[in-house]
């Protein structure tokens, strides 16, 4: 009896040591961060927070359509450490900082170099590695307080979800996660491509200008360091030698420019050799890739617009490479596969050698081939 007594007299102990909720929360109290932004402006590191309600991030049933009001707080110091504790200065309540989900970082920042400030921004562990990254050289405050185009949630914008309009566009950017971002900068022979937005006004809302954030463009960093920036246009044809492309829109233009029609591309196969050629080191690129016709103007059969494609693939490819050369940025990483094979590199670009294959899979087959 005795023994049992104590057994059940322990069990009361342990289980009253259990009881309670001493650690809990309320999250009302707390200022959650959903968007981080880090400027560089004489010698003082500047750092922009987006702030919103928690309940503006989740779907709620029965909500208007009036967009919820967005909150940019702001600080400044000699370090990141500074200016963080500059900004929460006058938080009102706690700032919670688990919540980022994008990091957006000026092109002054990038010119100094990332790991500038990489150390002391993980160092806590508030910060993850799942964030999306941009640059921009737009007013910071400019670019957080935009609104979402329908909807009250700002995460109804390009900085949330950029994977979902890529896969859309599959233009010639591809979102990166802070994680991915690192990863690259830290290999000694890869350019990382991260996207540059631009704040755009060409869409009305009720009559009035809205203030909409697209991608630009790319700037290429090497060893966590901007190197150039590029524009649409510049860099278009880095989307065709990115493994399994799904919809990858290509304009076809004939010997006088004049345009004839368009393709869908998608699932490019790519491959890249290091070779010699005459004494010059080379990459040998073999590119295959299924193409869906979308518009036609000019009779054109099937071997004329398979060799069409063909060609516009391969001129677009080339143009891009040479404009990064001439900035002396190697835009496809050409000297990485040297690296990975263990073979000697040095600061030249090497040069580039394509084989492309291209399958037209396309409606009318029959009428093309007549």
């Amino acid at each position: 009896m005795k023994r049992a007594a104590w057994k059940a007299a322990l069990t009361s102990c342990l289980l009253l040591s259990l009881c309670g909720c001493w650690d809990v929360k309320n999250i009302q109290y707390f200022n959650f961060v959903n968007m981080i932004g880090i400027d560089y402006v004489d010698g003082q590191y500047k750092i922009y927070a987006q702030i919103n309600d928690l309940s503006s991030m989740a779907k709620q049933e029965g909500a208007s359509n009036v967009a919820n009001p967005i909150v940019v707080a702001k600080g400044e110091g000699e370090s990141i450490g500074m200016a963080v504790f500059d900004l929460q200065k006058e938080s009102q309540m706690r700032t919670d900082w688990t919540q980022n989900k994008v990091f957006i970082f000026s092109d002054r920042l990038l010119a100094r170099g990332v790991f500038e400030i990489h150390d002391e921004l993980m160092r806590t562990r508030d910060q993850r590695y799942t964030p999306w990254v941009f640059a921009t050289n737009e007013d910071l405050a400019k670019v957080f307080g935009t609104k979402p185009i329908t909807g009250t949630s700002s995460v109804n914008t390009l900085y949330y979800q950029p994977n979902l309009l890529f896969k859309q566009l599959q233009s010639s950017f591809k979102p990166l996660s802070y994680e991915n971002f690192i990863r690259s900068s830290r290999e000694p022979y890869e350019t990382t491509l991260l996207d540059h937005i631009k704040l755009s006004r060409n869409w009305d809302k009720d009559g009035k200008p809205m203030t909409l954030p697209i991608v630009n463009g790319l700037i290429a960093l090497r060893n966590g360091k901007s190197e150039a920036k590029f524009n649409r246009e510049e860099v278009s044809g880095v989307k065709w030698l990115r493994e399994k492309t799904k919809r990858g829109m290509l304009p076809l233009k004939d010997e006088q420019g004049t345009f004839v029609g368009s393709v869908m591309v998608r699932n490019n196969k790519v491959k890249k050799k290091p070779a010699y050629k005459n004494g010059k080191r080379m990459v040998k690129v073999y590119i295959s890739m299924d193409a869906v016709l979308r518009e036609q103007r000019q009779p054109l059969g099937l071997q004329a617009i398979t060799a069409m494609i063909k060609k516009n693939v391969e001129k677009d490819i080339l143009q891009t490479y040479e404009n990064g050369k001439k900035r002396s940025v190697d835009l496809y990483s050409l000297n990485e596969v040297w690296y990975r094979k263990g073979l000697a590199v040095n600061a030249d670009i090497p040069e580039i050698e394509l084989h492309v294959k291209v399958m037209l899979i396309g409606t009318n087959m029959f009428e093309l081939r007549e």
